[in-house]
């Protein structure tokens, strides 16, 4: 199971309300063809992600290596390596449905009591819920280096060097909702999977294996016991 931290982005343009008037903040001209080539040094391949929009939109671009941090998600239509160089773009994080990044689907989300506003990847996608992860690194723990041959960075099974911030949706709905940790995880994810009464009880009483750091095995777990298949949205 994989889960993607970025790190270190930089906002070089100014923010805008919305992806129709990206175009604005350049002067490049754009061929569709062209845009999505790489560099013939593969060390400079960046894979080519599609965002979705609040207005409809499907926009093809590269993301920097960075941490989505702040209201907005900075881009470039073209490799950012390719010369002459392509000018990073910006748009508001309010405007973005979604980002899919090779078979990684991402959703904007906003951590609750704390500055943390981006994107998170869909560790599991269902069928009866999914299941987004807000990876970071705890304190103290070294920042990894990038991958070679570039593009996201990618961390392995899941440790204790991250802190995770759980989103959950059940099929058809549209918002992520929070779930809590410390005293207040084992009620609420009991009562959210009160349909499987035997893996309710079990994180209810705190029992091995059915704690916070565990979501992904239990929501693995819950989707593939029995129950009526619902398709997952996003693209």
């Amino acid at each position: 199971m994989h889960k993607l931290l970025l790190y270190g982005l930089a906002f070089g343009s100014p923010l805008l309300g919305g992806a129709g008037q990206l175009l604005a903040q350049t002067h490049e001209a754009r061929n569709l063809a062209a845009d999505t080539l790489q560099p013939a040094n593969p060390k400079y391949y960046l894979p080519v992600s599609r965002l979705g929009t609040a207005n409809g939109q499907l926009l093809y671009a590269f993301i920097p290596d960075g941490e989505v941090r702040g209201p907005g998600l900075t881009f470039t239509w073209r490799n950012p390596m390719t010369l002459p160089r392509p000018k990073p773009l910006t748009i508001k994080l309010a405007e973005v449905q979604w980002v899919r990044t090779g078979n990684v689907y991402y959703e904007p989300v906003h951590v609750l009591g704390q500055l943390y506003s981006g994107l998170a990847p869909r560790i599991l996608a269902g069928p009866r819920v999914e299941l987004f992860d807000v990876a970071t690194l705890k304190r103290g723990v070294p920042i990894p280096l990038p991958v070679p041959g570039g593009g996201l960075i990618w961390t392995g099974a899941f440790s204790t060097n991250y802190n995770h911030t759980w989103f959950l949706r059940r099929p058809g709905l549209t918002g992520l909702v929070q779930v809590p940790d410390g005293k207040q995880f084992a009620p609420f994810l009991a009562d959210y999977l009160a349909d499987a009464p035997a893996l309710a009880a079990a994180i209810r009483a705190g029992a091995e294996g059915h704690r916070h750091a565990d979501m992904a095995r239990l929501l693995e777990a819950y989707n593939q016991s029995a129950g009526a298949p619902h398709p997952s949205p996003g693209p």
